[in-house]
């Protein structure tokens, strides 16, 4: 009688465990380390996470378009590339994905122009148009690589012109500060006695986006025009 109580118990712990395996096939592999590493930063530790589910083929689209996430944020842009279309291809949705791909360019060309890398700037601005052609994104980085371009040409005109870029720019992105902080550039390269003008839109700069990317430059071109505006202050007696 005990014998058979023993089998009795060892074929529902076996039933149980085929049970649970088959839970665990529905639920799918497990994302929670990945999300975690990425949300704390450790983008490659996160893409590094995913490729082993990837590695053991047990990803499903979901993982792609998460190790396409972290791969951009890496730094690794053929690597994403490659996961952006694994993830199309295993399913998931592609106006979804179209749209995390926007929104990474887009932070990717908003940070390049803050740090006053125009080279990568422009290779974010053109992934934008091929993503999302008259999109917001891209008609802001339309407007502001059309005002970079005339003020580094310096004529009095053609800054003015810049100025007006960056002014429209600001319209399709209220959340960015980088419109005004160019407009302070352009002005102050005008017309260097026009203190005042130039630091509004610094200070408007720093008052939308306290965090963003041109912070440290903008902080700097204050802090001289500042002093020079103090001395020629002192200079004229006021």
């Amino acid at each position: 009688m005990r014998f058979s109580v023993d089998i009795g118990k060892r074929v529902t712990a076996f039933i149980l465990s085929l049970f649970l395996m088959s839970c665990a096939s529905l639920l799918g592999p497990d994302i929670k380390p990945g999300i975690a590493l990425f949300e704390e930063g450790k983008y490659g530790a996160s893409l590094r996470h995913y490729e082993t589910i990837i590695e053991a083929g047990k990803a499903n689209a979901k993982v792609y378009r998460l190790a396409y996430e972290s791969a951009f944020k890496a730094g690794k842009r053929v690597t994403a590339g490659q996961y952006y279309k694994e993830a199309i291809k295993a399913g998931f949705d592609a106006d979804s994905l179209v749209s995390l791909a926007t929104n990474l360019w887009y932070d990717r060309a908003l940070s390049t122009m803050g740090g006053n890398n125009w080279v990568e700037a422009r290779k974010a601005a053109s992934q934008i148009t091929d993503l999302a052609d008259g999109s917001n994104q891209d008609k802001f980085c339309t407007l502001v690589l059309a005002g970079k371009k005339k003020f580094d040409r310096g004529a009095h005109k053609g800054l003015w012109d810049a100025i007006s870029d960056y002014s429209k720019a600001a319209n399709y992105d209220k959340s960015s500060g980088l419109p005004y902080f160019l407009m302070g550039q352009a002005r102050y390269k005008n017309n260097r006695t026009d203190y005042d003008a130039a630091l509004e839109d610094y200070y408007e700069a720093i008052r939308i986006e306290s965090g963003g990317a041109f912070i440290k430059q903008a902080r700097a071109d204050i802090k001289k025009i500042e002093t020079v505006k103090k001395k020629m202050n002192a200079f004229w007696g006021k």
